[in-house]
Parts: structure tokens; C-alpha cells; sequence
């Protein structure tokens, strides 16, 4: 190498290393947490995340509490804002011209009686919620022991436990969809463009449509076109299942 050579290889690993010290302060930064509220008087509540997932779970009447975790340029006076105005919690947090570990995640407790709807690019979970959610994500979305109707689009996988949901739709793009019901659902809507399908459901009378375009279908659950409960499940390229617990 010569000497030229040496000195531009240099020069550059050193503003690689400033950048990414600069950045966010390392490559595992640590996170700093922060807390916040706001009064909720209407019956809707939107929750739009620019970046960061969100865990939405059942709080108390009347407000909506927040604890957010940031890290790295995202942590810094300023870079990690909120706000409440005409029923849309906003939550963002600045992590542009980044080299290293940068990002937020967010708990965020509901009233529980509001409809709420979440947008959320990098995650959402779902958690013992008992009202009415719509969830959009591009990546996994996660329910656990949910009871009102739900509405559930992504991008990535899509999971649920211990669901007593009478209605469910869900959609996603690229991944699969298994969804578990402790009680029977009365109007079970699930596909997925590329991606294995999957309802586990109490025995019942059900009118089920099962199909796969390149994959296979079948169902433990005999149809009753008769059925005032319906199930649809539908897969582009992966297999589609109907099972009973």
C-alpha cells in the first residue's frame, strides 16, 4: 500500500468511528427511560408510532399513560417527542444519519372503553385488551387475550393467544397468520398473500372456507354452510389449516 494510500484508508476509518461515536454513542447503547400522560375525553384514540414498536395495554378511565424507552441519538434532549391533539397520540423519535444503535420502544396503557387504532412500523402487541382495535404494522403484530373486534394488518407475521374476539380480520403481505380462540369466534376472516394460515378454535358449528392457492388446505372443523359462525381462511403460497383445541 502506499503511503497515499495508507494516509485515505486512515482518514476514513477515523470519520467512520467520529461518525458513529457522534451518532449515538456506540454500537449498544443504553436506554433511557421516560414517563407521560394525557387526558383522554373522546371514545376513539389513535397511536401513531414513526418509529419504535408499541405495546398497547388496558389502563385506567379518563387518561393514557406512556413510558417510552430511547436509545442512542434518540435518547438526547429534543430527538424523542409526544403529543396528544384531537384524539391522535403521536409518538417519534429521531434517528436519521445514524452509524450504531438508535431507536425507541414504547408502553402505552389505553382507557377501556376507547376504540383504539395503532400504527406502528415497527411492532405492535396487543395485550389483555378488552375494547375494539384496528393495528397496522410492518412487522409482527402480537395479541395476547384479547376480547373486542379486531383488525389486524402487516407486512410480517401475525400471532394471537387465549382470544375471546367474536370478529377478527386479518391481512398481511409477506408472513404467517396463527391465530388461537379460547371461545368460538362468530365471524373469523384471515389471508395472507405469502405466508402459512392458521385457526385453532373451540369445537362448534362453523361454516369454513379453507383455500390455498400453491399450497394445501384442510380442516379439522366439518362445515355446516348452515352456520350463523363463519371462518374463512386463505393463503397465497403457504398451507392453510383450521384445527380444533
Amino acid at each position: 500500500m502506499t503511503r497515499l494510500a495508507a494516509i485515505a484508508a486512515s482518514t476514513a476509518v477515523a470519520a467512520l468511528t467520529a461518525l458513529t461515536t457522534a451518532g449515538c454513542g456506540g454500537l449498544d447503547a443504553e436506554e433511557v427511560r421516560a414517563t407521560r400522560a394525557f387526558p383522554v375525553t373522546g371514545a376513539e384514540l389513535k397511536i401513531v408510532s414513526s418509529l419504535g414498536g408499541v405495546r398497547v395495554l388496558p389502563g385506567t378511565a379518563g387518561s393514557v399513560q406512556i413510558e417510552r424507552w430511547a436509545r442512542g441519538k434518540a435518547a438526547r434532549e429534543g430527538n424523542a417527542t409526544w403529543s396528544l391533539r384531537d384524539g391522535v397520540l403521536r409518538l417519534g423519535a429521531d434517528c436519521t444519519m445514524i452509524v450504531g444503535d438508535c431507536g425507541a420502544r414504547y408502553h402505552v396503557k389505553v382507557p377501556p372503553t376507547v376504540h383504539v387504532t395503532v400504527e406502528a412500523p415497527d411492532g405492535v402487541i396487543l395485550k389483555e385488551l378488552k375494547q375494539d382495535v384496528d393495528a397496522v404494522s410492518r412487522e409482527h403484530i402480537q395479541v395476547d387475550t384479547a376480547s373486542g373486534r379486531l383488525r389486524l394488518r402487516s407486512d410480517g407475521p401475525i400471532t394471537g393467544t387465549g382470544l375471546t374476539s367474536a370478529a377478527v380480520r386479518a391481512r398481511t403481505v409477506d408472513g404467517a397468520i396463527d391465530l388461537t380462540f379460547v371461545t368460538a369466534p362468530a365471524d373469523l376472516d384471515l389471508e395472507s398473500a405469502d405466508g402459512r394460515v392458521t385457526a385453532t378454535v373451540p369445537k362448534g358449528s362453523y361454516a369454513v372456507t379453507a383455500r390455498s392457492r400453491d399450497g394445501s388446505a384442510a380442516s379439522e372443523v366439518r362445515n355446516d354452510p348452515k352456520a350463523s359462525a363463519a371462518i374463512v381462511a386463505r393463503s397465497g403460497t403457504g398451507n392453510v389449516r383450521v384445527r380444533v383445541r
